[in-house]
């Protein structure tokens, strides 16, 4: 898969995860945010700029993360199989975006 596709899932389960947070604390004064830095950021930047500031931040370190098959290929001097660097790439963007998808998922359950 393309890393554009890739980069667009992630953003597309992050992006579900950020909305339905901002949308039920929104609603909902029973539930809050248990994440720290969630929190931190939403503080700092109110719901939807700290939402949109993490989304930013988990896009770049999941890519780092995503995009370190490549460094792991060149210290290995290209000794890695040919599958190792676009498998790993894909295994995790899409996990991620899995994961981030089902979160916002459980989010907007809190509302029913």
């Amino acid at each position: 898969m393309r890393r554009a596709t890739l980069a667009g899932a992630l953003l597309a389960g992050k992006g579900l995860d950020a909305v339905s947070t901002v949308v039920v604390l929104h609603l909902s004064d029973s539930v809050r945010e248990s994440v720290p830095l969630s929190r931190a950021l939403m503080a700092w930047f109110g719901p939807v700029g700290g939402m949109a500031l993490l989304t930013v931040i988990t896009l770049v370190v999941v890519g780092l993360l995503a995009e370190s098959g490549v460094i792991i290929d060149r210290l290995a001097d290209g000794d890695t199989p040919d599958w190792y660097v676009p498998r790993l790439r894909a295994t995790v963007y899409l996990g991620c975006a899995t994961w981030f998808g089902l979160i916002g998922l459980w989010n907007f359950s809190h509302l029913l």
